[in-house]
């Protein structure tokens, strides 16, 4: 039995994935039993190229030992070098992966796969909010235990954000049945990216297979660039959250924050109807015509590269075509933060802000009394997961909100600016909307009102802030009956001075 770096010997396979070999192992200093993934080197590689998938491992490992206090996601113990490769050390987690759940007993009811769409996301958020994108959300990512817990593992291709790019020149990263479309077209990506492939994670977990299928890995390809996902057949509460998580466009694809709130009402048990009449701003049929022109041309020579290199994509084959559409498919796009430069900070604040350095959850933010003030009633808390929280009252009026601590200013701030970028589309998806800069909360804050499209009955209205409280962001929603944004603004700056309690 191998003995590797004089302490982990490996005992038996436990799966292979496109990346490597999971094997169970024994920590010989420690005298425990863990999960040790071999990195599984290309053997036609240079030497540059082996030094570069190592570096990228190291990558894998810090962005994962990173995460480790979180309880949904696997914990990464320890990284080794032997024989010139790269061996990863983790949590040996006793269960099932959720494609073989699905395989063995066949789709999972709505609630269930509600709950554990819920621990996904909080897992995505907190990955998020260190800047770290999984980029390889599927079924045989998520495992389920005896013991009630749902993991995510394999951050096997995320990519760090600030961090310099590593790319594997040439190669599709990723499972495309699980890949975002704005991943197969080359184009930047962010959070919505793993949102998306949460959603067709969820959709095979529900419907008992992928949204997206096809005999080989270039129809599969075609598929999600092109065709419609299969139809819903036994997600029945769900099929509404899933439908606007798998939006082709991340323009029209629905929130993070959105996603947890349906999500949070499936497995309650408490799913209406209004639900799936709420999302009118979602068109679930064909995408615009300038987004189909570029889906149909990037699908087309998706399938060309993969039919000529199998899973490796090599668009040096076809240099000028590549240079004519303006696709970057040569390698994976990197998760990089945008040219920021932040507003002044007002000089009643420290130019250099203290950053708040201890956990708190978003329901803590607000208080029942200051709910009552705000609302002029009773609102009922509900806790989605710790960086998302929820105040309903029983005439329609919520108040939902996002509050992540990310490790630095620079990666809040990025989060923010990309935000910012989302919510200045605002009036041209909903007709009617204002945005303004402010209100005067945090180091820096944008907003918008107008009609909201989620209204069960009566004219409801959405107010939406978006600021930056030193490295935490917050996003805060207030859906009311009457506009303006005198509310909202008031909820957040009650956000704003719970949080520097934090510090």
């Amino acid at each position: 039995m191998t003995l590797l770096a004089g302490r982990y010997r490996l005992l038996a396979t436990l799966g292979q994935g496109g990346m490597g070999t999971v094997w169970r192992a024994t920590d010989e200093l420690l005298r425990q039993e863990v999960a040790v993934k071999e990195i599984r080197l290309p053997p036609d590689l240079d030497e540059a190229s082996r030094v570069e998938l190592a570096e990228r491992t190291l990558r894998e490992a810090r962005a994962a030992a990173a995460l480790r206090s979180h309880p949904s996601i696997v914990t990464v113990h320890d990284v080794v070098l032997d024989g010139g490769r790269p061996w990863i050390v983790m949590e040996l987690v006793r269960g099932r992966s959720l494609d073989r759940a699905v395989r063995d007993d066949g789709p999972l009811p709505p609630p269930r796969v509600a709950e554990i769409g819920l621990r996904m996301i909080d897992a995505l958020t907190a990955a998020h909010a260190a800047g770290i994108l999984h980029r390889d959300v599927k079924p045989a990512n998520v495992m389920l235990t005896g013991d009630g817990r749902v993991l995510l593992t394999d951050f096997g291709i995320a990519t760090i954000a600030g961090d310099a790019g590593i790319t594997q020149t040439g190669m599709l990263t990723g499972s495309p049945g699980y890949m975002a479309p704005e991943r197969l077209r080359g184009e930047a990506d962010g959070p919505l990216a793993d949102l998306w492939s949460l959603g067709a994670t969820l959709f095979t977990a529900v419907e008992g297979g992928p949204p997206f299928s096809g005999p080989n890995q270039a129809a599969v390809l075609a598929a999600v660039l092109m065709q419609d996902h299969a139809p819903f057949r036994l997600a029945g509460p769900l099929t509404p959250v899933l439908a606007a998580m798998l939006e082709k466009d991340p323009a029209r694809r629905c929130s993070v924050e959105e996603a947890a709130g349906w999500l949070d009402a499936v497995a309650r048990g408490d799913a209406t109807t209004g639900i799936a009449s709420s999302r009118k701003r979602i068109k679930l049929g064909r995408p615009p015509r300038r987004v189909r022109r570029q889906v149909m041309v990037g699908a087309a020579l998706a399938v060309v590269l993969v039919m000529a290199a199998g899973v490796a994509l090599v668009p040096q084959m076809f240099p000028g075509v590549i240079r004519l559409l303006g696709f970057a498919l040569a390698s994976p796009p990197t998760y990089s933060p945008p040219t920021y430069s932040p507003r002044p900070v007002p000089s009643s604040r420290t130019a250099t802000p203290q950053l708040i350095s201890r956990d708190f959850e978003a329901c803590d933010l607000l208080t029942g009394r200051q709910m009552r003030t705000l609302f002029g009633g009773t609102m009922e808390r509900r806790f989605l997961v710790a960086s998302n929280c929820s105040w309903r009252g029983r005439d329609g009026t919520l108040l939902s909100l996002s509050a992540m601590r990310s490790p630095s200013v620079s990666t809040a701030a990025m989060i923010h600016e990309q935000t910012v970028s989302f919510m200045k589309d605002e009036p041209r998806r909903t007709a009617g909307t204002k945005v303004r800069a402010g209100p005067d909360v945090g180091d820096e804050a944008f907003s918008h009102t107008g009609k909201s499209p989620f209204s069960w009955g009566r004219t409801l209205y959405d107010t939406k802030i978006s600021f930056r409280v030193a490295n935490v962001w917050v996003n805060l929603t207030v859906t009311a009956g009457r506009p303006g944004y005198a509310t909202a603004d008031r909820a957040a700056g009650l956000v704003e001075k719970a949080l520097l309690k934090y510090r």
